[in-house]
């Protein structure tokens, strides 16, 4: 039966701490798409994890907040555990600016080769389709069949088809009307629109959660997606981070994400401290405090090829007698 763990912490650092120790010694064995032929195989679980206390405990040095200086000069709390040198050094390359300012979306465009999403890009600037997608998977868009138009019921209802003793009107946005006798390809001259030459709207979602809690807190549909079923099954490297979810209950604003696949030893902390910062800047714009995080993750794995590094990682904890979640002590004895 495939491994499924729940974990419950006040603090980030505990709850890696005891995600690292369960997948680690409790997990599945199963191969990857981004294994070598002589990789081990990677440790794996669907794992859910509940941070109860988000900002509480962030790193500390000598008894003081340890700040994190990113290259682009901004100074961070960062949460989570100070032994992880892949969230110190996501910090410092500036993730909490690629996700909540979008500093490297440019290379969406600028990049010949890399770079191929970005979480601001999605979230705070969501289209279904972009030019990029094109070297991914290409569409021809077709017109409505006007027949199928002139029977649909809801069109009907809204009354936007509109019948004369001389002809059926469809009607659309700021007075244009297609009459609907002969198929629309024929008075726009082609049959075909090829997608990538279309210019999708762009929607700011977390501005859309916003006001959708400033207007009512109790919704159950504020959300933000990142997935573009058109393009992401096709190319090798899609978002894992699928979803967010928030909502104001008891006067805090919770929030509760969503992820596909999740590296946990090189990326989970860094992924959390981002929507961390996301969380707290809707709060702050709500003006509520800050509830849980939730995080759910379908693939949460170690990569074989770093399971040795894991090991020495916590025996170097386990040497300077740093403190370990209870529930993994044994498992590291």
């Amino acid at each position: 039966m495939a491994k499924v763990f729940f974990i419950s912490k006040s603090n980030v650092r505990d709850a890696w701490l005891s995600a690292v120790g369960q997948v680690l010694y409790n997990g599945d064995d199963i191969k990857t798409e981004y294994d070598k032929p002589e990789d081990p195989p990677s440790k794996d679980a669907t794992v859910l994890v509940e941070i109860t206390e988000p900002l509480s405990r962030p790193i500390m040095r000598k008894e003081k907040i340890l700040k994190i200086k990113s290259k682009y000069g901004n100074s961070y709390e960062i949460y989570g555990c100070i032994a992880d040198t892949y969230l110190i050094g996501s910090i410092q390359s500036g993730y909490i600016e690629e996700i909540l300012d979008g500093i490297n979306d440019h290379f969406l465009y600028e990049s010949g080769v890399s770079f191929p999403y970005s979480y601001h890009d999605r979230i705070f600037n969501y289209a279904p389709f972009a030019l990029e997608d094109t070297i991914h998977k290409y569409y021809d868009m077709e017109f409505v069949d006007v027949e199928f138009a002139k029977k649909h019921q809801k069109l009907i209802k809204a009354e936007k088809i509109k019948s004369t003793e001389d002809t059926v009107v469809w009607k659309l946005k700021d007075g244009v009307e297609f009459e609907l006798d002969k198929k629309i390809s024929e008075k726009m001259g082609i049959e075909k629109i090829p997608i990538g030459i279309l210019d999708f709207p762009r929607i700011n979602q977390v501005e859309y959660i916003i006001q959708k809690l400033r207007e009512k807190p109790y919704s159950r549909r504020a959300q933000a997606i990142t997935w573009r079923p058109l393009v992401d099954p096709y190319h090798i490297d899609p978002p894992c981070l699928q979803r967010i979810y928030m909502r104001i209950k008891e006067g805090k604003l919770i929030m509760q994400t969503a992820w596909r696949s999740r590296d946990l030893f090189r990326a989970w902390e860094a992924n959390v401290n981002g929507m961390i910062g996301i969380q707290k800047y809707v709060a702050d714009q709500l003006g509520v405090g800050i509830g849980h995080y939730l995080d759910f993750s379908n693939s949460l794995h170690i990569y074989g090829n770093t399971i040795s590094e894991v090991k020495d990682m916590l025996e170097r904890m386990k040497n300077k007698g740093e403190e370990f979640p209870p529930e993994i002590v044994g498992l590291l004895e």
